[in-house]
């Protein structure tokens, strides 16, 4: 089987860790059709930029995104080739694992129970000619939500992101779990900056991001009051409208009645069983 995936890594000032994700990637029981390593490590312009060049580069049909610290499954490429072949999707969404502070392997997925606040680049692949129709990554975006702002556009331009958990990397050092409220992505220098481009995309999508959010721990620690101020405050760089008082209480509004039927389902039936985005 020819290979007809273009992998694409940005990387910044990780020389080592970007040597293991290669290494990776010459592990494939399929191998790529190209490789696109975009360095950003001078010009700092953020990973949308870096994988907006790396992919305008290749020519494969699919095209594999995986950040520079993460390691590939040795059968990933040949899993989203297939899914590709079978499938009648426009992007996938892969399975990822990380490290506990024990060292031990936990996967670092979305909650089944979430639709729109999900999609990582870290594992994502998307057929080319849907990153041709919607223009690849919004460069306006730094450090954070631009791969959910992509996924966002290609299921708004009429095509099928879908999880695909045979899809697997690996991201070796511990990573932020998904129940942590805020803390995770407060440590993104974009952030919350990225939140109002986000939800300047899609309120209505992005009323779920901002039911996550609302969490014990963000509450006690006065984070989400903070978040819920930041997003009515124009950040820098000032390009990005910043959120009304009505737009503030609509969205957080819905939130809070979102978060709460979560919290009532789980108590009743549990989380759900799978993801919407399954192929099944």
């Amino acid at each position: 089987m020819e290979s007809e995936v273009d992998v694409v890594i940005p990387t910044f000032r990780r020389p080592d860790a970007l040597a293991s994700c290669l290494d990776s990637l010459k592990k494939q029981t399929l191998k790529p059709a190209s490789i696109e390593v975009v360095d950003d490590s001078e010009t700092d312009l953020g990973p949308g930029i870096s994988r907006n060049i790396g992919w305008k580069r290749g020519s494969g049909r699919f095209v594999a995104f995986i950040d520079d610290d993460c390691l590939a499954d040795k059968e990933w490429i040949e899993s989203i080739q297939r899914v590709f072949s079978e499938n009648d999707v426009g992007g996938i969404e892969g399975f990822i694992t990380t490290t506990n502070e024990d060292g031990e392997e936990i996967d670092f997925n979305p909650p089944n129970r979430f639709k729109w606040d999900r999609f990582k680049t870290a594992n994502m692949a998307v057929r080319r000619e849907v990153l041709e129709e919607i223009g690849g990554f919004d460069e306006r975006y730094f450090l954070h939500r631009e791969d959910t702002d992509l996924a966002w556009r290609i299921i708004d331009s009429g095509f099928k992101m879908a999880w695909v958990p045979q899809c697997k990397v690996h991201h070796p050092e511990p990573l932020g779990g998904h129940e942590d409220g805020i803390e995770g992505p407060s440590v993104y220098g974009a952030y919350p900056r990225s939140e109002q481009l986000l939800y300047h995309c899609n309120p209505k999508k992005f009323v779920e991001c901002a039911a996550a959010l609302i969490s014990r721990e963000s509450l006690r620690s006065g984070k989400l009051w903070k978040l819920q101020r930041d997003l009515r405050i124009r950040q820098d760089p000032p390009d990005v409208q910043p959120l009304s008082r009505l737009q503030s209480w609509s969205l957080w509004t819905r939130a809070w009645l979102v978060a709460g039927f979560w919290l009532v389902r789980r108590k009743a039936t549990g989380e759900p069983k799978k993801s919407i985005h399954s192929l099944d």
